[in-house]
């Protein structure tokens, strides 16, 4: 019994001593989701990060300097933008299919044409980068005839 007690207070006492033990100065750079900073406080390009989608595994999340976010919602015949302005420089879209059909998204305008990726299948979401200039803009959603059926908007970045 003596020994169980010891081996006990032995697992307590190195339990404690890790939970409670100062952090590194490199441990004290990591930032939000993992990402570790330089002296310079600027983040790398990537980073590795478990995502809580893929238990255990790790996703390669990208790291924006600086920018907006932008939240676009997909829907059956129509696109939707809720930020009212957007400035010009880099921003990140977020995009969510609220519809029932799979849906992707394409961005159009001054210096910029790129689609969102693959297709989002219903109810599910994703992101892209896109970098605005001032000027108009064209969002749809490139997939069968879903534009001709409404589901474009036009954005406009005004200069600041």
């Amino acid at each position: 019994m003596k020994h169980r007690s010891l081996a006990l207070a032995i697992l307590f006492t190195s339990i404690l001593a890790v939970a409670c033990r100062e952090e590194t100065p490199e441990e004290k750079k990591t930032t939000w989701m993992g990402t570790s900073t330089d002296t310079s406080g600027t983040a790398p390009d990537t980073a590795s990060a478990t995502h809580p989608a893929s238990p255990g595994g790790t996703a390669l999340v990208p790291e924006v300097t600086a920018g907006t976010t932008v939240l676009v919602m997909l829907n059956d015949n129509s696109i939707a933008v809720r930020e009212q302005a957007i400035p010009p420089g880099p921003a990140v879209l977020t995009l969510e299919n609220g519809g029932k059909d799979v849906h992707n998204l394409f961005v159009e305008g001054p210096g910029v044409s790129v689609a969102a990726g693959d297709a989002l299948p219903a109810g599910n979401s994703s992101s892209m980068e896109v970098t605005f200039q001032p000027g108009t803009y064209t969002f749809y959603c490139p997939i069968g005839d879903h534009r001709t059926n409404g589901e474009q908007v036009q954005v406009t970045i005004a200069a600041p």
